[in-house]
């Protein structure tokens, strides 16, 4: 017998009898049974039995070691696709608190749609599903199906049955790690590119409100929380399966067993489809086992306004009501087409590791690039820019030398090309000159920016965002010798560029702001410094993930700012959430990480 992860591989001599068999059926841990035999028979009396393990005839020694070697791989990736797909699920956003993720998701299906669709992409999706579900026979029989026979036409189809796909992928799409998402591609592009067509012949036969009804439970918190929210707006982080019938979703909620912890849940959604553009619903009755139940699947990402939460004690039942808006797309869609047009002008599959960085996930973001690098035959100008974009990750990370020769190598393939790419070259200078001011460096990271700025002049427009860059890094050289003034006026001028060329929602607004604080809580000025991080604070928390790295270094500086005020318990606060946020997203090693046990430090003996 061997254990591995608490999971049992079990190796027999030869042929066991029945009563051994039926004896370990209810073991859960044992993954795989092994039987050392050279009768072939055993094999199959023994898959009769439909045993939950998996089962290994092995005829000969060499057999039986390789056997076990290759279950160990498969379960070890087992085991490792599971942690990555059992994180935290949410199956609902709260626009009011969680603005930025919600862009970001919606980033996502647009950079979704502009890639192209690859053989790669689905098998990436049939190996992981074949991961988790391992040793799950009926799933795997789907799986192997679906694999044969699929085509985009199927998305629907496959989606109301009730297989892995229908399971899997509302549990991938409640995780929000875009890094998951992208392992399913594959199929979320064909079924919201489906969804989209059948959306459109829905609103040629209906022109009025339509109301859909579904079943659900929640636990305590989640409905208390709905009770607070009235008026908030809410996404869907998951493929909603509706039903268009009060009676087919009251039965099933009041019907159903009541789970320890939760409360039964009617939701009632309204969608006016003569107002509301901005959300995709099919009807998907043709392609139901039960289309007595008038089934209608909504896409993900789309956004209602709670109207109310009641509870009524005879029906033991909470019941929802929802209506349809385009509220949650409009604050965004400057900002999207912003970035819908970075897309057209740079590669798409780039463009995917750009949003993870800029959602702070650098630890996926190095991965991803890495393997486009390894795996898609990048040319020369890609190859410098995964280089540049590793350059960004280490320095975000605090891995300061990594990302210098990242940023050289970056830099060298640019300037090497014909003609050389000026702009892209300046970028890769102006990351060098970061890092040397993060290790305060000040002369060689000065000289990084003056260079950068030489090859904007030569390259591109005045009022480039990338010219913005390095105004606010020359600002902070000005700043650490304490030439106030003259960062000062580089900040602005920096800001000003911003306010004409970036969208509203765009997260650089904040950075002028923030250094602006630096500035004067450099000089001592700690209500103006306070100002303008608060106001930092808002543009990142409109525009950012809630634990996004750049929203823990604003805390930290208000935190700073208000211990100097003298408002030591809002400076608490402020250093709390700072710190629960780098903990949750940086390393321990990072610079950020320490600075604000620094500060907690001094704070506590100040106490």
């Amino acid at each position: 017998m061997i254990l591995i992860n608490d999971t049992i591989f079990l190796v027999i001599d030869g042929s066991p009898s029945t009563s051994f068999l039926e004896a370990i059926k209810s073991l859960k841990h044992i993954d795989s049974v092994f039987f050392y035999s050279s009768l072939p028979d055993i094999i199959d009396d023994i898959n009769k039995g439909q045993y939950a393990y998996l089962v290994y005839l092995c005829e000969t020694e060499e057999t039986l070691i390789d056997s076990i070697r290759k279950s160990r791989e498969e379960l070890d990736q087992h085991i490792v696709t599971l942690s990555m797909y059992n994180i935290k699920e949410k199956a609902t956003r709260d626009l009011s608190k969680e603005a930025g993720s919600f862009i970001f998701f919606q980033l996502f299906k647009n950079i979704l749609k502009h890639m192209p669709t690859t053989d790669q992409a689905k098998k990436t999706m049939i190996t992981t599903c074949r991961n988790y579900y391992r040793g799950k026979l009926t799933e795997l029989v789907n799986i192997d199906e679906f694999d044969r026979t699929y085509k985009s036409a199927d998305a629907i189809p496959w989606f109301v049955k009730d297989t892995f796909i229908n399971k899997f992928i509302n549990k991938v799409l409640r995780t929000e790690d875009v890094s998951v998402l992208y392992q399913f591609r594959f199929y979320i592009m064909d079924l919201s590119e489906q969804l989209e067509m059948k959306f459109l012949e829905l609103k040629e036969k209906q022109k009025d409100v339509l109301r859909l009804y579904r079943h659900s439970q929640l636990n305590h918190d989640e409905v208390e929380n709905f009770q607070r929210s009235i008026g908030n707006l809410i996404s869907t982080n998951e493929y909603l399966l509706t039903s268009s019938i009060r009676s087919v979703a009251y039965d099933f909620a009041t019907k159903s067993p009541k789970s320890e912890g939760f409360e039964r849940v009617l939701f009632e959604y309204q969608v006016d489809l003569n107002i509301v553009q901005t959300i995709v619903i099919a009807d998907v009755r043709e392609y139901s086992t039960f289309p007595e139940q008038a089934e209608f699947l909504v896409d993900i990402g789309a956004v209602f306004q709670i109207d109310s939460c009641q509870y009524s004690v005879e029906e033991d039942l909470w019941h929802i009501q929802v209506h349809a808006t385009n509220q949650g797309t409009d604050f965004a869609a400057e900002y999207m087409e912003y970035q819908k047009k970075k897309m057209i002008e740079s590669n798409i599959f780039l463009m995917f590791g750009n949003l993870l960085l800029e959602m702070g996930e650098y630890a996926k973001a190095e991965r991803y690039f890495d393997t486009i690098l390894n795996s898609m035959n990048p040319n020369d100008e890609e190859i410098a820019c995964i280089f540049f974009n590793f350059g960004r990750t280490h320095q975000l990370k605090g891995d300061f030398n990594r990302a210098i020769n990242c940023y050289h190598r970056a830099y060298n393939l640019h300037m090497d090309a014909r003609p050389k790419r000026l702009a892209s070259a300046g970028k890769a200078l102006n990351g060098l000159g970061i890092v040397y001011s993060e290790q305060g460096r000040q002369l060689k990271a000065e000289e990084c920016f003056q260079r950068a700025m030489k090859l904007y002049k030569k390259s591109i427009p005045k009022k480039h965002v990338d010219v913005a860059g390095a105004l606010i890094n020359l600002g902070t050289i000005d700043c650490d010798r304490q030439h106030y003034d003259e960062a000062v006026v580089k900040y602005r001028k920096a800001k000003k560029i911003y306010d004409s060329s970036l969208p509203p929602d765009h997260p650089n607004h904040a950075v002028p702001r923030v250094n602006l604080g630096n500035v004067y809580l450099a000089a001592k000025d700690y209500s103006k410094a306070c100002e303008e991080y608060e106001i930092a604070l808002k543009l990142q928390q409109q525009s950012l993930p809630n634990d996004h790295p750049n929203i823990a270094r604003t805390l930290h500086n208000l935190a700073i700012a208000q211990t100097h005020l003298g408002n030591i318990e809002q400076a608490k606060q402020y250093l709390e959430r700072a710190e629960e946020i780098a903990n949750h997203v940086l390393s321990s090693k990072h610079p950020v990480v320490s600075s604000i046990r620094k500060t907690k430090a001094l704070m506590e003996e100040e106490s």
